[in-house]
C-alpha cells in the first residue's frame, strides 16, 4: 500500500506539539515507537480510545520492516489518514535519539478520576520517566487513578508516554495547578498516606480502602509542606538488611509499596 507525502502544515503542526503550551492548546499529543501505536492501534480497535488525527512513517521502514508496514496498514484501514516522509524530515518530527520510524498525533484520553477507587498522588515528581513508570506500575497492580499535582512532569510528556508503555491510555491520570486544594475539595473523603523514609507506619501495616490516596513525593525534598499537612500518616518501606543507601528511586518505592498494598492484599483476603 502506497501512503503520500506528509504536508507542510501536518508537519508545523506535529513539531509544534513538542512543546507543553501546545499540547495543552489543543489537546493533542505525539505517541512513538511500534510499540506504543501497536498499543494504541489495538486500543482505537477496541473502541477504548478515538483514532488517531494522523499517522507518521518514515519512508524507507516501509521497505525494511514488514511489522511496521502491516501497523501502516491497520491503521489506514481503520480510516486514519497514514503520510510517509523521509529520514532527515523524520528525524525532525521525533523526540528520540534513535527513532523507530513511526509515530501518531492523538487526542488526549478523557477518561474521568472514579472517586470510589484507590489512587496514587504525586507530587512534584518531575522526571517524565519516572512518572510513566510509575503509572505503569499502578495500572499492573490494578490502580486506575492517577493524580499530577504542580511541579511533576507533563502527562504527556514525549518521555513520560514510552515510560507508560500505553498504560496512560487506559488510566484515569489527572493533572491539577493546585494538588493542596484539589484534595481537599474533591477528594475529601481520602485517607491521605504519604510515603516517607522515616515513615511512621509500615506499609505492610496500611489498610487499603476504595478511599485510599497513596503519595509520592520528590526523591530530594519529599511530599511538600502544604501536602504533609493534609496527611493521615505517613509510611515507609522498612529495610530488610542495613544499608548505606538512603533512599529509592521514587518509581521503584511506587513499586514496592503498590505490591505491598494491593498485590498482597488480594493474596491474602479472605475468601466470601
Amino acid at each position: 500500500m502506497l501512503f503520500p507525502s506528509l504536508p507542510t502544515i501536518v508537519q508545523r503542526h506535529i513539531r509544534s506539539l513538542h512543546k507543553r503550551s501546545e499540547r495543552e492548546r489543543h489537546q493533542q499529543c505525539i505517541i512513538e515507537g511500534e510499540h506504543l501505536c501497536a498499543e494504541y492501534c489495538a486500543l482505537v480497535q477496541a473502541h477504548v480510545v478515538a483514532k488517531p488525527l494522523c499517522v507518521v512513517l518514515q519512508r524507507d521502514v516501509l521497505s525494511t520492516s514488514q511489522r511496521m508496514s502491516t501497523l501502516a496498514q491497520a491503521f489506514a484501514h481503520l480510516g486514519v489518514d497514514v503520510y510517509c516522509t523521509p529520514e532527515r524530515t523524520f528525524y525532525l518530527l521525533s523526540d528520540t535519539t534513535t527513532p523507530q520510524g513511526i509515530l501518531a498525533v492523538v487526542e488526549y484520553p478523557c477518561l474521568a478520576v472514579e472517586t470510589n477507587q484507590p489512587m496514587i498522588v504525586l507530587d512534584n515528581v518531575n522526571d517524565p520517566g519516572n512518572v510513566g513508570t510509575i503509572i505503569r506500575t499502578a495500572e499492573w497492580f490494578g490502580v486506575r487513578n492517577i493524580l499530577l499535582g504542580q511541579g511533576s512532569a507533563d502527562r504527556f510528556h514525549p518521555k513520560t508516554l514510552r515510560a507508560s508503555m500505553g498504560s496512560i491510555f487506559r488510566c484515569a491520570v489527572a493533572s491539577t495547578p493546585n494538588l493542596a486544594i484539589t484534595l481537599q475539595t474533591e477528594y475529601s473523603q481520602y485517607t491521605l498516606y504519604g510515603a516517607s523514609v522515616r515513615g511512621s507506619l509500615d506499609v505492610r501495616d496500611v489498610q487499603v480502602t476504595n478511599t485510599t490516596a497513596i503519595i509520592m513525593g520528590n526523591e530530594s525534598h519529599g511530599i511538600s509542606a502544604d501536602i504533609h499537612r493534609l496527611l493521615h500518616a505517613t509510611l515507609r518501606i522498612t529495610q530488610a538488611h542495613a544499608s548505606r543507601a538512603e533512599s529509592l528511586n521514587v518509581a521503584v518505592a511506587a513499586g514496592i509499596i503498590l505490591y505491598q498494598c494491593f498485590a498482597q492484599r488480594h493474596s491474602t483476603s479472605p475468601s466470601p
